[in-house]
């Protein structure tokens, strides 16, 4: 079939008259198995002249087809696709990456990824020289980037034997990719498309030391030049201009995006690559050196960032609760305890607290659909990504191995919300207080049940403090009371 009648049978797969859509899709099913199909699906996907809609069945269709065929599930099963139409779309779908809207690129995404999966190195060897080709190349940059992407997330997971390829990609590419990286950070006023290209390099690095840090980056030289961009871009205010201010929106936008990986990263190279007690040489003296030179300048920039929570300012959820991973990870840290402990205080009480207490977005979801609002509180996924989880967790690790001064003094800062809560005239009861108080002593239950004084005052809380909310004529109250 030439390509104006794929056009026709591909519209004819939209129709409303279910006659001609299940014929449409019938014809597809049939050419499916031809050869030059893929290869013609290809050119009506990267045809700007096709109606969007046209172009978007085909992408779904040569995605699914994709992933279905590519590579036969049973070896002595018959190669389904011509090997000739194998090889015409490697040499040319990479080149199109850059010239496709997102929601295309993300279909057509998804097929290199299948591509590449199955057929790199053996069947694609030319592919990493296409990518540092084009990471050179100022119209093709983005396309290089994502690529390179799919190529290192390939091996995010895989054993040191099978990442072995990932150290050639490492040794080709990140030379190149350190140069743009800091380019793109000493952008005067960056439009949104550099914090896109940001975005996809830390992704990039993020894959690439997910399991073990390659070689290259063991040189202090190169591991210090990435360092400062990260730290760079992490203490460095985002872009006003442009923000979104619906928050669903905001929090996906591309700068706060960047602020996210970062911390993902650094996080990782903190809890996995800069523990002391790790025995192998070259990685102890990795550690040494990330705890002296960097863990606390990140510690810095956490807390930076934080005092958002306290002035009302804007942090993604993501964000905070990524950044509290990192605290707690230092509280058992004595030099990274150290300098924590100045700011202790504010921590505990301006950060903290404020986390644990309900909030409007809590207040939206329980107006909305308070069985909803009690179900997220046993969900195993949202703790995963909750502020509020990670500051509970914060609080159980920094009593359970720096409990000394620190547990009493946070009691007698909930025992003092308790107090102003009873002691105010009903219009003026700090009730989220008292939801938060309330989170924190349960969340601190197993910890006061064993510890003088307070597993002898627990009942006297419970009858005085716990059990009147369940008259509440606050619904959130009521609930937290029962959870």
């Amino acid at each position: 079939m030439d390509l104006p009648s794929m056009v026709v049978v591909l519209r004819a797969a939209l129709s409303h008259a279910p006659e001609e859509r299940k014929a449409a899709e019938a014809s597809l099913e049939q050419l499916q198995y031809t050869p030059q199909h893929l290869v013609r699906l290809l050119q009506i996907i990267v045809d700007g002249s096709c109606d969007m809609a046209v172009r978007q069945v085909a992408s779904i269709h040569f995605k699914n087809f994709v992933a279905k065929n590519w590579t036969p599930v049973d070896l002595e099963e018959k190669q389904k696709i011509p090997e000739a139409d194998k090889s015409m779309v490697r040499d040319n779908i990479l080149g199109f990456v850059t010239q496709l809207p997102p929601l295309l690129r993300a279909q057509l995404g998804e097929s290199i990824k299948t591509l590449i999966l199955a057929d790199y190195p053996e069947q694609w060897p030319s592919l990493l020289h296409w990518v540092t080709h084009n990471l050179d190349s100022q119209d093709q940059i983005f396309g290089a980037l994502y690529v390179l992407r799919i190529l290192a997330r390939k091996y995010e997971f895989k054993s040191e034997e099978e990442r072995i390829p990932l150290y050639q990609i490492v040794e080709e590419s990140f030379p190149r990719l350190l140069a743009i990286f800091s380019k793109l950070v000493q952008v005067p006023n960056p439009p949104i498309e550099v914090a896109d290209l940001i975005k996809l390099i830390c992704k990039i690095f993020w894959s690439s030391i997910y399991l073990e840090i390659p070689k290259q980056l063991f040189d202090p030289n190169v591991f210090n030049a990435w360092m400062v961009l990260f730290l760079n871009l992490l203490e460095r205010p985002v872009p006003t201009e442009g923000q979104p201010l619906d928050p669903d929106t905001r929090k996906s936008w591309g700068w706060w995006k960047v602020k996210k990986w970062i911390a993902h990263i650094l996080n990782r190279l903190y809890t996995r690559f800069a523990d002391l007690k790790i025995q192998k040489p070259e990685s102890k003296a990795f550690a040494q050196m990330f705890q002296k030179n960097y863990a606390g300048k990140i510690l810095g920039c956490h807390l930076q960032l934080l005092n958002a929570i306290r002035t009302g300012g804007y942090l993604p959820d993501r964000v905070i609760n990524l950044i509290l991973q990192y605290l707690t990870n230092s509280v058992t840290k004595n030099s990274m305890y150290q300098l924590m402990q100045p700011q202790m205080d504010i921590i505990m009480f301006e950060i903290i607290f404020p986390l644990l207490c309900f909030n409007d977005n809590d207040q939206m979801l329980w107006d909305e659909d308070p069985h909803e609002y009690v179900r997220k509180g046993y969900d195993i996924i949202e703790d995963l990504y909750s502020p509020r989880t990670a500051a509970m967790d914060f609080v159980n690790e920094l009593v359970r191995k720096r409990g000394k001064g620190n547990l009493q003094k946070f009691i007698h800062f909930i025992v003092g919300i308790f107090m102003r809560y009873d002691e105010a005239s009903m219009e003026l009861k700090p009730y989220r207080q008292k939801d938060g108080a309330l989170l924190a002593i349960g969340t601190l239950c197993d910890r006061l049940k064993q510890t003088d004084p307070y597993k002898g005052e627990l009942e006297r809380m419970l009858v005085q403090h716990v059990f009147p909310e369940f008259n509440s004529h606050v619904g959130h109250l009521r609930a937290k009371v029962l959870i």
